[in-house]
């Protein structure tokens, strides 16, 4: 239950919301595939592991559950979920429509700060330039809730957000997988150039494709996983 370079431990030291950062963490390992469908979180072991107390850790566990990302198992900890394949298809066919009608709102009112947006588009730029999927995943993840932010619908953020944390991101190491990655990279900065010249026209089908282009590597991965024999 490693990250690349060993990264966890630091991830959850010596920071006063650690809760916070074990949801981050094991959510990036979750969705990303690195702890698969039937690994059993204990609360004691994760402790252990990072060396902080278990309250934190319960918590953090009891929130991804809420996500839907674990399921608990009676006197035996938290199981992670193996998702279906209808049900990623789902997520895919709401985050689309939703996703795509916020950032067509966001062109039409335009936004006067997308700073922020340029600096989390080049951190994913130098995730893929240097290989790292887990920075890749936070730094996409965190271009679009910001991109959700600057539509100004909070609930319609925290929707999104939860689809988004509820996908398994199954084959995004595979050849597909990291060219997808590389081609989402122009696509980052495209979205920024379409707000800044108020290209609305542009707008839910530059965002639609943005989105739909994973969905045949995902989809193609769990249906691979599910052939394999038990």
């Amino acid at each position: 239950m490693q990250t690349q370079g060993g990264e966890r431990m630091q991830l959850v030291s010596a920071d006063a919301n650690l809760r916070e950062k074990v949801v981050h963490q094991l959510r990036i390992e979750i969705v990303s595939g690195e702890m698969p469908p039937g690994t059993v979180c204990s609360v004691p072991s994760l402790a252990r592991t990072l060396g902080i107390s278990t309250t934190p850790i319960r918590e953090a566990l009891l929130q991804l559950t809420s996500d839907g990302l674990l399921q608990p198992m009676r006197n035996r900890g938290f199981r992670v979920v193996d998702p279906s394949l209808d049900e990623l298809r789902g997520i895919f066919e709401v985050r689309t429509q939703l996703e795509a009608s916020a950032f067509r709102k966001l062109v039409r009112a335009g936004a006067d700060d997308l700073s922020e947006l340029q600096v989390l588009a080049d951190a994913i730029a130098q995730s893929v330039d240097t290989g790292d999927v887990p920075r890749y995943l936070a730094a996409d993840r965190a271009f679009h809730a910001e991109l959700l932010a600057l539509a100004g619908n909070e609930v319609l953020t925290d929707i999104v957000l939860r689809l988004r944390d509820r996908m398994r991101l199954y084959g995004i190491r595979s050849p597909h997988g990291l060219a997808r990655q590389k081609s989402s990279v122009p696509e980052h900065y495209r979205i920024i150039d379409v707000i800044k010249q108020g290209l609305e026209d542009e707008a839910e089908a530059l965002m639609t494709g943005h989105i739909m282009a994973w969905e045949p590597i995902f989809t193609e991965a769990i249906a691979l996983r599910s052939a394999r024999p038990a």
